[in-house]
This record gives C-alpha cells, sequence and structure tokens, in this order.
C-alpha cells in the first residue's frame, strides 16, 4: 500500500515538474518574441481578404411524389387515355408517374406505377 503511494507521490510530482517546465518556456518565448535586432524591417500591415457573405434563397417547393397505389402490366391494344379511364386518373399523372418521355409509345409487358387519384 505505501509503495503505491509513493508511486502516485512521484508521478505527481513529474507532472507538476513538467508544467512548470512549460509554463517557464511559454514565458520566455513570449519575452524573447518581440525582441529584434536593430536592422530588422518594420512589420508590413497586410489586408484581411474581403468578407464574403453567404444567404439562403429558397427555392420552388418540392413537388411530392405522387402515391402509388397499384401496377399495370400493359397488354397489346392498351393506350394511356385507356389505361387512365380505367383508373379514374389522367393520362398526365401516369406520364408523370412513370417518367415517360414519349406518352404515345407503351410497349405490352411494360409495368406502369399507378398513382392516387387526385383529390
Amino acid at each position: 500500500m505505501i509503495d503505491g503511494l509513493r508511486s502516485s507521490t512521484r508521478t505527481h510530482r513529474h507532472v507538476a515538474l513538467r508544467a512548470a517546465s512549460a509554463a517557464l518556456w511559454l514565458a520566455l518565448a513570449a519575452a524573447l518574441g518581440g525582441c529584434s535586432g536593430p536592422d530588422a524591417p518594420e512589420p508590413t500591415v497586410v489586408p484581411a481578404p474581403p468578407l464574403i457573405v453567404v444567404t439562403v434563397t429558397p427555392g420552388p417547393k418540392a413537388t411530392p411524389a405522387p402515391r402509388i397505389v397499384g401496377r399495370y402490366v400493359v397488354r397489346p391494344g392498351d393506350t394511356l387515355s385507356g389505361i387512365a379511364s380505367q383508373f379514374g386518373i389522367s393520362e398526365e399523372a401516369i406520364v408523370n408517374a412513370n417518367h415517360l418521355s414519349d406518352r404515345d409509345r407503351l410497349y405490352a409487358g411494360q409495368e406502369l406505377e399507378i398513382p392516387a387519384p387526385s383529390s
């Protein structure tokens, strides 16, 4: 037990000496930092770079993705208007939900997501 106390005391003393040594070196560096020789040039002032202020500008509100209520597999002879009529939704709703680039080009076997009817 006593050996543990002695070891602990030595450790604390070592830490205290190291802290005092570091403080002494810092004080010495601060004292000598301002010293310069007689031939030292005058310090130059460097202008600060311009401050750029960035503000947040709200963009357009996001259009919510259509809620998908089902899927439909296109059969031969199906048309976009016929599928839209069958589900009670607009052709545009099917085009938007499926990201169709050509509303006149459906093919048999194509799977379409069917969005919920608009309220």
